[in-house]
């Protein structure tokens, strides 16, 4: 007899929603909470899953939280796909308390997906083991690396947020600007400039959304910014 497939929930439905429903479709039953769901569509959904997954963004985390908190049991795993950690783990932990929770940040999206040969493998998925079990948490990472074929990242929720005010705060911040200065493709192009071209076309489609909860919700991407908007003015002022 054929084993049925855990159930999987993902509330939120978007570009980055559906690409994870794709690739975990082969493995588990994967449904969509919506936004137009009525309360009694939400609890059949949620009704004996496995996971539920929020994939929506930071501001509209905790309203997605009260939303189907009444219809999620303590044995059902808690994740979060947000591309900030600390502060929506923190939100999580204060609504599930009894229930296992993990803090996750897929470092991929449909286009880096595409780009990759519209593979998973060898992407990277942070991963910020809370209040899982060591036997949950290490199903999950091998689940990860072998079947999805991700380079899993393990850190702390402090010390995502720390790294990913460069890697994420920054490369979005100087593509947002050169987005909005429409830069060109010239038959001169360099090396340096092509890769400018690239993280401009890389970024482009980054919802605004998505772009205020790099810049906003994490605590540790102001500095950042702030410290390269000085460099610049500094670099600035020595020209003159």
């Amino acid at each position: 007899m054929k084993r049925s497939k855990q159930k999987i929930i993902i509330v939120g439905k978007g570009a980055f929603g559906d690409l994870m429903a794709k690739y975990l479709r082969p493995y588990f039953t994967v449904s969509f909470v919506r936004r137009s769901d009525s309360d009694e569509q939400v609890r059949k959904k949620l009704s004996n899953a496995r996971a539920v997954i929020f994939c929506v963004p930071m501001v509209g985390l905790e309203q997605s939280i009260v939303r189907t908190k009444p219809h999620i049991t303590t044995d059902m795993l808690i994740i979060d796909v947000t591309s900030v950690k600390v502060k929506p783990l923190a939100l999580l932990k204060k609504y599930f308390k009894h229930n296992q929770i993990l803090g996750t940040h897929p470092i991929l999206g449909p286009q880096s997906v595409k780009k990759n040969n519209n593979s998973l493998k060898g992407l990277p998925l942070v991963l910020c083991q809370e209040t899982t079990t060591d036997k949950t948490y290490k199903t999950i990472i091998r689940f990860c690396k072998k079947d999805l074929g991700l380079k899993v990242v393990e850190q702390t929720a402090k010390q995502h947020d720390i790294e990913m005010a460069h890697v994420q705060g920054l490369a979005h911040f100087i593509g947002r600007a050169l987005k909005h200065m429409d830069i060109t493709d010239y038959s001169t192009n360099t090396e340096s400039y092509k890769q400018l071209l690239e993280l401009r076309d890389l970024l482009a489609k980054d919802s605004r959304e998505l772009f205020e909860t790099i810049q906003n919700t994490n605590t540790q991407t102001k500095r950042v910014r702030n410290k390269f908007l000085k460099e610049l003015q500094l670099i600035e002022k020595k020209l003159q």
